[in-house]
């Protein structure tokens, strides 16, 4: 039967005191050694995780400003090179219109010069005509149908060197 002895008790109590002690010093500080090593590694692992995120971040920023600045000095590119070209193009209007200008005048003063040459030419074909007809009727005698004959010969060069024909 159970029967309760002090001296036992006591003894009992002693020996669970020692293994708490034995367990104590060698067990339960090795434990939480490598329990306190455990946290220091997770926290410097933390720590390195956060600085790594912290970088990303401020890498992240850095890269959205720079796109940014891209992307304003290609707009600002964009935009120089449409007006330069739109410089070009009205200089390339320009000068076509001032040469087309210069081909119309040329030409103007040209045709006229041609119509002046023209009248000149059926000034000068009438003339001799007229000298023509007046060396004839001064170097014979002339009759009244040799006037009349003359006179329509006349008319009929006049009339053909008038129409182009001779």
């Amino acid at each position: 039967m159970l029967s309760f002895d002090l001296v036992n008790f006591i003894c009992m109590i002693i020996n669970i005191l020692i293994l708490f002690l034995i367990a104590k010093k060698f067990l339960f500080g090795r434990v939480n050694g490598i329990i306190e090593k455990r946290k220091e590694e997770l926290d410097t692992a933390f720590n390195a995780a956060d600085k790594v995120t912290q970088e990303a971040q401020s890498n992240r920023r850095e890269y959205q400003l720079q796109l940014a600045e891209f992307e304003k000095e290609r707009s600002d590119r964009m935009d120089e090179a449409i007006k330069e070209a739109e410089a070009r193009k009205n200089a390339i209007i320009e000068e076509a219109n001032a040469e087309a200008e210069g081909l119309i005048k040329d030409a103007r003063n040209e045709a006229e010069r041609i119509r002046s040459v023209a009248g000149i030419d059926h000034d000068k074909k009438v003339e001799e005509l007229v000298f023509d007809v007046a060396a004839r009727l001064a170097g014979q005698a002339i009759s009244e149908e040799a006037n009349s004959e003359l006179y329509d010969k006349f008319l009929s060069q006049a009339t053909n060197s008038n129409t182009g024909k001779e």
